[in-house]
């Protein structure tokens, strides 16, 4: 199967994420809450085969930035599906949505027909209002970073609740889903995609709980065919009994608890829906947003994720992470210098948001690939490699193949030939049913701004340099990084088994490392006196 592609696309102000996979007919699916695109890659493999599945974000979910207000209502998120489909040149054509998605999908169905050929609802929220006072009192709580890390085990816990109980507020024998413990890894899917939107979920899913009303006119009016279904196990499949009398294309369909099984009866009913043909993705532009600017380049390996700081006009400095980290990591450092460059920073291979080199293939040479290859996407003129710790392995390999474009290589705390640091830089982070993994990772980031490495506790080892110990830029550190948990650990151990010294000696452009000042005054300094800055 080929792999899941990821973009963005601009809709209005706001940035749209999605996921897509396959050929054929458009396939539009919407997702459930509080999670994203990502619970729909079961649903998008089994359907992949027939059609070209495009899995958005819901807006305040994932990748998708939020619609503005506290107060959502279901059209409100309707009216930005339809936007987003528009954006991206659809025609009309079959739509899929679970529980959030499935309410979506019926009022994108009956508010804007123009968009639709044909419904599959899983699960469309119906809830009464006696039902919504009791249900859902303390249900959307704001989930807040403990600079201490306690909102990790407090956020492991609802969700374990939220398989064990509905709503996961009430612990009462009566409110228990039908439904074994749910596995570690079920649990940790579930945290992952809450932490991306933790802080943006709540109009949107407040919305499609409280639909009720809402949903039954939406129903009654709907004429596009459908089929509406739920499965024994949803706590939404009695809601199947409160549907109003339906059309003539349009039906029930009661499913037994057996996922795979459910999986290819959507791709099914989908296939039985009317539709349009086959359907290709427009190039839409590179860069999309502001604040930073994203894209997903298409890599040989898989997708990489950038982001581009400040005005494209600038001087252009392509900044290169640290390991274990992300490129989320030197957003700081990219807001400063953006007033005078244009800063581009990317997740190496194989940790946050980038795929991993294929098997057996150098990761140090394939990181350095991969930021040849966002210079040449992006058209970037001359520029200069600042590269932090581990990204100096990157750097090194870069500059000593040659590129015309690139003018310097600028380090700070260059990583160094160390194979025992290789083996303690990146452990190994396996599930933990407790959630103990979350921890594990929060602390390496944490131990990071007060150690170098992070994992040498010593008083050689402690940075002059303050550290950032904010709880909301601890927390998101810790989600980027765990994004990529099975991979993450190859970037760093790969850079500390590289000669980067030696390889730096073969570069062909000047090589400077900062001292104990500010690594920001270095670059902006070199872009002055190189005759690159503006």
């Amino acid at each position: 199967m080929h792999p899941i592609k990821r973009g963005y696309l601009q809709v209005g102000g706001r940035r749209v994420h999605y996921r897509r996979l396959g050929a054929g007919p458009p396939l539009v699916m919407l997702h459930g809450s509080p999670g994203d695109s990502a619970m729909l890659e079961p649903e998008m493999a089994a359907a992949s085969a027939h059609f070209t599945c495009i899995a958005l974000d819901t807006p305040g979910f994932g990748g998708s930035d939020p619609l503005p207000g506290d107060v959502l209502t279901v059209a409100d998120l309707a009216g930005a599906t339809a936007e987003a489909m528009a954006a991206l040149g659809l025609p009309a054509c079959r739509v899929y949505g679970t529980h959030t998605g499935a309410a979506i999908g019926v009022e994108l169905g009956a508010g804007w027909p123009e968009r639709v050929s044909g419904l599959v609802l899983e699960g469309l929220p119906m809830f009464t209002e006696a039902e919504t006072k009791v249900l859902f009192e303390g249900y959307f709580a704001r989930m807040v970073p403990d600079p201490l890390a306690g909102h990790l085990t407090r956020t492991w816990m609802r969700f374990r609740d939220q398989f064990t109980w509905f709503p996961w507020t009430s612990r009462h024998v009566s409110r228990l889903n039908p439904v074994d413990r749910p596995t570690p890894e079920e649990v940790d899917h579930w945290v992952s995609m809450f932490y991306r939107s933790c802080k943006t979920y709540g109009p949107a899913y407040k919305a499609a709980c409280y639909y009720g009303q809402g949903a039954f006119k939406a129903a009654s009016a709907l004429r596009t065919p459908a089929v509406f279904m739920a499965s024994a196990e949803d706590m939404l499949f009695a809601h199947l009994d409160r549907l109003p009398p339906l059309r003539a294309a349009q039906r029930i369909e009661r499913l037994a608890y057996d996922p795979p099984a459910k999986y290819t009866a959507i791709a099914q009913f989908a296939a039985g829906l009317p539709g349009g043909g086959d359907f290709e993705l427009p190039r839409g532009p590179v860069l999309v947003g502001a604040d930073p600017a994203m894209a997903y380049i298409d890599a040989p390996d898989g997708d990489v994720l950038v982001r581009a700081y400040g005005d494209a006009a600038r001087p252009a400095v392509v900044l290169l992470h640290d390991g274990p980290g992300t490129g989320l990591s030197l957003d700081g450092l990219a807001r400063r210098l953006s007033g005078s460059a244009h800063v581009i920073t990317l997740d190496m291979p194989g940790c946050g948001q980038s795929a991993p080199p294929a098997p057996g293939q150098p990761l140090i040479e394939a990181a350095a690939d991969a930021v040849r290859l966002v210079a040449d996407v992006l058209r970037l003129g001359p520029f200069v490699i600042a590269a932090v710790g581990c990204g100096a392995a990157v750097a090194a390999s870069l500059a000593s193949r040659g590129d015309d474009r690139l003018r310097a290589v600028l380090l700070d705390a260059p990583a160094s030939l160390d194979p025992a640091a290789a083996e303690a830089i990146a452990p190994d982070l396996p599930l933990s049913p407790d959630g103990g993994h979350w921890l594990k990772a929060w602390l390496m980031v944490r131990d990071g701004e007060i150690y170098q490495p992070w994992f040498d506790g010593r008083v050689s080892a402690q940075r002059k340099t303050q550290g950032n110990f904010d709880a909301d830029w601890l927390h998101d550190q810790t989600v980027a990084l765990m994004a990529s948990r099975t991979t993450y650990a190859l970037f760093p151990r790969a850079a500390f088994r590289f000669d980067t010294a030696a390889t730096l000696a073969k570069a062909r452009v000047p090589v400077r490392v900062a001292s104990e000042g500010d690594f920001a005054d270095l670059i902006l300094s070199t872009l002055k006196h190189d005759g690159l800055a503006a």
